[in-house]
């Protein structure tokens, strides 16, 4: 019966150890523009992501970016603006996987990515006042999937 007993004992402490080992936080948003969009961070650095619109990435409680959701139509525009503004520098601007994106510096003060989901109706824009490694690092750690 001891050996049962320990064995139980043993899974369970397996169990939690497992269940505190979750590397990545994710929520899937229904966007008016009739899409889900799921929006995943990775948390293995103490980072975290709300539910709430906008939503944020945070570390020790301080909130980094903020990000929302626009009609996708609405991204070249934003990216039009963005290159014509004498106090807009675009940094990079690439597309890879399942999005598009700008990523910009306005006035030196703040950092701004301009995100377009491809094959649906939705964009994001992505915001950081802090530094431009600070809204790097946030996108990075981000990833952003069209739900069927």
């Amino acid at each position: 019966m001891k050996k049962v007993f320990m064995s139980v004992v043993i899974i369970v402490i397996m169990l939690l150890t497992l269940t505190g080992c979750t590397k990545s936080k994710s929520y899937t948003f229904m966007v008016e523009t009739g899409d889900k969009i799921k929006v995943e961070l990775n948390t293995t650095d103490g980072y975290d992501l709300s539910s709430d619109l906008p939503f944020t990435i945070s570390k020790d409680g301080n909130t980094l970016s903020q990000g929302t959701f626009i009609i996708s139509n609405y991204y070249d525009e934003y990216v039009t603006a963005v290159k014509t503004d004498s106090l807009a520098k675009v940094i990079d601007e690439q597309s890879k996987d399942d999005i598009e994106y700008v990523f910009y510096s306005y006035n030196n003060s703040e950092y701004n990515y301009i995100i377009k989901i491809k094959n649906s109706n939705t964009g994001i824009l992505l915001g950081n006042p802090n530094s431009q490694e600070e809204a790097e690092k946030c996108f990075e750690l981000l990833t952003f999937t069209l739900q069927q």
